[in-house]
């Protein structure tokens, strides 16, 4: 599969693609030396760097390979950066064992991923990947003893009344999300309810029968094993429609650590949960950007699924845009109903995501349980009086539609 919108990109973003990656050969490392060279923007390509969460892999390569091209400013600013993001992610990882070990204690189960576990996975260093929170997979059933928990460590919940009495059935969060601002932290818990983007519903007690143990900052944990994480990657980034070009490259990276990876159960895992499209979409990513090499058997499928390579093709040329590029409401529906193979599939999935009420519907407009199901008409005004018509580039990405 040729790759050739990343060839003709503008220098700032094909630089953002080959030092997204973990590992660059003697040719990437020309070519970043060649860009480096000429004259960049250097604003916009901090800043969207720091979009698209690869902040610590830029600045790692840029002074490792490319430190004689530079200026004495330019190095000090990217060893700050550097050195920032480190200390953020440490501290962040501390506060998941922190965590874990407070849930373990009260006997729930809880299971990180991305964020600092993937950090370790895929990258083998906690301080490579740039992340945000805290993301934990538990049973619903826990949600009120583990509420109480990140409560008392200083966590505001940012919907206070979801776990109450008096909250509409009808409302499907789309996590349980906890902040702290004066830590600047944030903690995402995810149940077999809110995980609504997975077109099957996933069984985490199956999903717990196949966990891994992953070492960072010399602490075990356990987590979800290559063949399932390689799909969930692939999930979460179709979820929030590919927005940041890290998604894609933890895609690659991912698949790049795991030598030994069972693709044929790699595929079962996708297929029970309804992904194989989506998993199609995030391996077509992989090649096209990063040149992810690939067994024979799944190159074939992924070039047999042409609504696949369309899609990554179309997320590509997104991600390589000058400006951010958010897909519009409709942009969005399409987006959905086309990760399913099979028409009937894909329309119902789009439509489940575009009228099962969300926490949003509900502040937008508190309705009692009675009057519930009018949320499955005020749900569609809403988004689209978010995301309009047309293409817009100031939407977050996908905690909706």
């Amino acid at each position: 599969m040729p790759a050739p919108f990343r060839e003709t990109a503008i220098p700032e973003k094909r630089l953002q693609v080959y030092c997204a990656q973990r590992d660059l050969h003697s040719r990437e490392i020309e070519i970043v030396r060649d860009i480096v060279s000429k004259p960049l923007d250097w604003d916009f390509l901090l800043s969207d760097a720091a979009e698209n969460s690869i902040t610590p892999l830029l600045c790692n390569h840029l002074l490792e390979i490319a430190n004689d091209l530079l200026d004495a400013k330019r190095i000090v600013q990217l060893k700050e950066f550097r050195r920032a993001l480190t200390m953020r992610n440490l501290v962040i990882a501390a506060e998941l064992i922190t965590v874990l070990n407070l849930f373990r204690d009260a006997g729930i189960q809880a299971i990180p991923y991305k964020g600092p576990v993937l950090a370790a996975q895929a990258y083998g260093d906690v301080t490579l990947r740039e992340f945000e929170d805290l993301d934990l997979v538990l049973r619903q059933r826990d949600m009120k003893k583990a509420n109480e928990i990140v409560v008392s460590l200083g966590y505001k919940p940012k919907y206070s009344w979801i776990l109450s009495a008096d909250a509409p059935s009808a409302v499907v969060p789309g996590e349980y999300n906890y902040r702290d601002d004066r830590r600047r932290m944030m903690v995402e818990l995810h149940t077999e309810r809110t995980l609504r983007h997975f077109p099957i519903a996933p069984d985490i007690d199956e999903l717990s029968k196949r966990l891994v143990t992953v070492s960072f900052s010399g602490h075990p944990v356990e987590t979800f094993g290559a063949e399932d994480g390689l799909v969930l990657l692939c999930i979460h980034g179709s979820k929030d429609f590919w927005e940041r070009l890290s998604w894609a490259a933890d895609v690659a990276q991912f698949a790049r650590s795991q030598p030994l990876l069972d693709w044929d159960a790699c595929y079962r895992g996708a297929e029970r949960f309804g992904a194989t499209r989506m998993l199609h979409v995030g391996l077509s990513l992989g090649v096209k950007l990063f040149e992810l090499e690939l067994p024979t058997e799944v190159l074939s499928k992924l070039r047999a699924d042409r609504v696949a390579d369309s899609v990554a093709g179309e997320v590509e040329q997104r991600l390589l845009a000058r400006g951010p590029s958010s897909l519009s409401g409709p942009g969005r529906f399409r987006f959905r109903r086309q990760m399913l193979s099979g028409a009937l599939k894909g329309w119902r999935y789009s439509l489940r995501l575009a009228t099962v009420p969300a926490e949003e519907d509900w502040e937008m407009l508190r309705l009692p349980n009675s009057l519930a199901p009018l949320y499955l008409a005020l749900r569609p005004v809403r988004l689209l009086r978010k995301y309009g018509l047309a293409s817009r580039s100031d939407a977050s990405p996908g905690k909706d539609l």
